[in-house]
């Protein structure tokens, strides 16, 4: 708290001799320049708005006017004087520095001065911030023009000056001025850069925001005085207004974003919070409005209204949080530092309004006043981020020093626990000993098993595929079928390694007629893979006994047998065994007579089924017949009780017409969201694709398959038989 103390006692004590320094040289300079003004000059004013050129000027527009008179008064947009100077001692004629534009005709020559005119346009080339020109004649009338682009009201401040309290007076001021800012700038960078390699190396956000506050003020400063106009943009004078939005909207974001990471987070509620970030939107929102109302509207007047009333409402929620600080958190060094700062800055901008308000410009510059108020704020917000800079080394400092001691309490409690959890390890480590020679015994003899199963495994695939071999030759081979269709197709997919379904293809003559017949089935035994292929191979043999030795060609007929000797065979009556198959057969003879229309051979086929049907296209019309709602092989009363089983359909077919006899396999097959394909759909692809080549149709129907199943398992064994007459 000493040094607390200590400190506000220095910044008081500088900052009451910055002030006193910067009044008692405004007072001496308007002193000199109040001197100044004497006799010998005559004035004229000219207050019509519509005239614009000199060659409109009448004489019995203008009217004597005292120079008193005309300072005090106010005009809008355009006047015209007309000055007669007799003191030849007078050399130049100065006005009021925010006029836009000053014109002085003499004859045939025309002298410019103006905030809006460029460096070197200007009949005295010294700074921007002048607005004077020397007198071109004496004893003699000559005409100035004095225009406010902008719809300011037009003050016109003005003064006659000899050579020497010009020099003296403009000259001295504008060296005290850039000397002042060279030193106020260098301090002010110094900082700046300081702070923002601060947050360059500590990422700390308060230093930058504070840099950017700096920033925001250099600039704003630089504007005011007058030096960034005159050594950056001389000859575009316009655009000073523009640095000066620039300046305070930085200012003011840099200033609020400070708060923000300033002040401890206790002290910023949620109000406050969204006040300051919302106080850094509308600063940098309302550059648009005012960049407009200036330079698209060219209405300073509505801009200086506008933008005082802004910071109005601005200053006046910082004094009532400075209040709330005040009143609630005085106790907090980092406030405190705050709230001086505040102060120094506030009352330094205030007392350079009050003074300007009874005064005006007869002291001079008063903002010297308000910009020695923010020199001591920088000061003093600097001495706050150093004492916050200590605060937080402390803070960590004292952190760190816990976090050591409970480290260490910790490793202690930790190398406590590591000894006991030795001691249960080694006991562990014992009994896992005696568990991995158990492990590897039971390792030896599981190896010993899974070799044996291996052995199994290899033994059984072998049986498998040579079984697959053994069904493979029994089945009709490809060349057998197109010796006797010239256009025909099997697709046959088994499940598994053997199959369930096999087709069956024998050509025998009719016992009574002689007659040449081939029979054509197509099989479905109960099951798949090994206990179906068994199933196949005996119905495959008894199906061969049939037609060969009991010389049986009738459809009917054969499956009538074939039930009964698979009975025989399976032994069912005595196992209650329901083993059998589900199959399409028929015989197919050529007949003497001819189509009507077509004059082509003719067939006879006769067919009969169990459980499943004949498609057959005659004619380009797609037809079915259903077999024998029983399968072949098992016994039930149902089957017992039916005096004919099974039964012949005799069609007549043409030769060009196809017949088609298949498995449920296709039909069965699953797809996304467990969808069979259907024995519908299966009709429809069949009849769409008649026209084609039966190679083709094959290739379609394995297309429409896989597309169907994806990536699902093949569900049943698939047999499809097509052939053309």
């Amino acid at each position: 708290m000493p040094k607390l103390f200590f400190t506000r006692r220095f910044l008081s004590v500088l900052f009451i001799f910055l002030l006193l320094d910067s009044l008692s040289s405004n007072l001496v300079l308007a002193q000199k320049k109040t001197e100044n003004t004497t006799g010998g000059f005559l004035v004229e004013v000219c207050q019509d708005n519509t005239i614009f050129s000199i060659n409109d000027l009448k004489e019995n527009c203008f009217e004597k006017i005292s120079l008193d008179t005309l300072n005090t008064k106010t005009y809008q947009e355009r006047i015209w004087l007309k000055i007669t100077v007799t003191n030849t001692e007078k050399k130049f004629i100065d006005f009021n520095k925010n006029i836009d534009s000053i014109k002085a005709y003499y004859e045939n020559n025309v002298f410019l001065a103006g905030s809006l005119v460029p460096r070197s346009q200007k009949q005295l080339d010294l700074s921007i911030a002048i607005s004077a020109i020397q007198i071109p004649v004496y004893h003699q009338p000559f005409y100035v023009e004095i225009v406010s682009s902008r719809k300011d009201p037009i003050s016109t401040g003005l003064e006659v000056l000899n050579e020497k309290n010009f020099k003296q007076i403009y000259v001295k001021e504008r060296r005290q001025t850039v000397d002042f800012q060279l030193i106020f700038q260098g301090m002010l960078w110094i900082i700046l850069l300081y702070n923002f390699f601060l947050f360059i190396s500590s990422r700390e956000k308060v230093y930058l925001a504070y840099s950017i506050y700096l920033f925001g003020f250099s600039l704003f400063t630089l504007q005011n005085s007058g030096l960034l106009v005159d050594y950056f943009s001389s000859e575009k004078p316009h655009f000073s207004l523009l640095f000066r939005m620039f300046g305070l909207a930085i200012t003011a974001i840099g200033f609020f974003s400070f708060i923000l990471t300033f002040l401890p987070k206790k002290i910023l509620n949620t109000f406050w919070k969204r006040f300051f970030y919302i106080g850094i939107i509308f600063s940098a929102g309302m550059l648009i409005p005012y960049i407009i109302i200036n330079y698209g509207l060219e209405n300073s007047f509505v801009y200086d209204k506008i933008s005082k009333a802004a910071h109005g409402i601005v200053l006046l929620m910082n004094l009532v949080f400075i209040g709330y600080l005040a009143k609630n958190y005085w106790s907090d060094i980092i406030v405190r530092y705050f709230l001086l700062g505040s102060a120094c800055a506030m009352g330094g901008a205030f007392l350079s309004n009050i003074l300007n308000s009874i005064f005006g410009d007869s002291l001079g510059d008063v903002y010297l006043v308000a910009q020695v108020g923010v020199i001591s704020e920088i000061l003093i917000f600097s001495l706050g981020l150093g004492y916050r800079m200590r605060s937080l080394e402390k803070e960590n400092a004292r952190i760190l020093e816990n976090q050591n001691r409970l480290l260490e309490q910790k490793v202690k409690e930790r190398t406590k626990e590591i000894t006991m959890k030795q001691e249960e390890i080694m006991v562990q480590n014992e009994e896992l000993h005696q568990q991995q020679e158990e492990i590897i015994s039971q390792r030896d003899y599981i190896e010993k098993q899974n070799q044996q199963l291996k052995t199994a495994n290899t033994q059984f695939t072998d049986s498998v595929r040579y079984a697959k071999t053994i069904q493979k030759a029994i089945l009709p081979m490809k060349q057998r079928v197109q010796t006797q269709f010239e256009d025909s197709f099997v697709l046959f997919r088994p499940r598994d390694f053997v199959s369930g379904d096999f087709y069956w293809i024998y050509e025998t003559t009719d016992p009574i007629t002689q007659e040449d017949i081939i029979l054509v089935a197509v099989l479905d035994c109960t099951g798949h893979g090994v206990p179906g292929a068994f199933i196949s191979l005996i119905g495959f043999a008894i199906l061969n006994e049939i037609v060969s030795k009991e010389l049986i060609t009738k459809p009917s007929q054969i499956i009538k047998r074939l039930d009964e000797r698979l009975q025989e065979a399976l032994r069912q009556r005595q196992t209650q065994n329901r083993d059998g198959m589900d199959l399409a057969l028929c015989s197919i003879k050529q007949v003497d007579s001819i189509h009507h229309s077509t004059g082509r051979k003719q067939f006879e086929i006769l067919f009969a089924g169990a459980k499943r049907p004949l498609y057959y296209l005659k004619d380009d019309n797609f037809e079915e017949i259903r077999g024998s709602k029983f399968s072949v092989g098992g016994i039930t009363k149902k089957k017992e009780r039916a005096t004919t089983a099974f039964e012949d359909h005799k069609i007549i077919l043409t030769k060009g017409d196809k017949i088609y006899l298949t498995t449920d396999g296709y039909a069965d097959q699953n797809g996304k969201e467990q969808q069979k394909i259907g024995s519908q759909k299966l009709k429809e692809y069949l009849q769409q694709l008649h026209t084609l080549p039966l190679a083709e149709q094959k290739n379609k129907l394995e297309q429409i398959l896989d597309l169907h199943q994806g990536k699902y398992k093949q569900r049943d064994d698939i047999t499809i038989l097509g052939v053309k007459l």
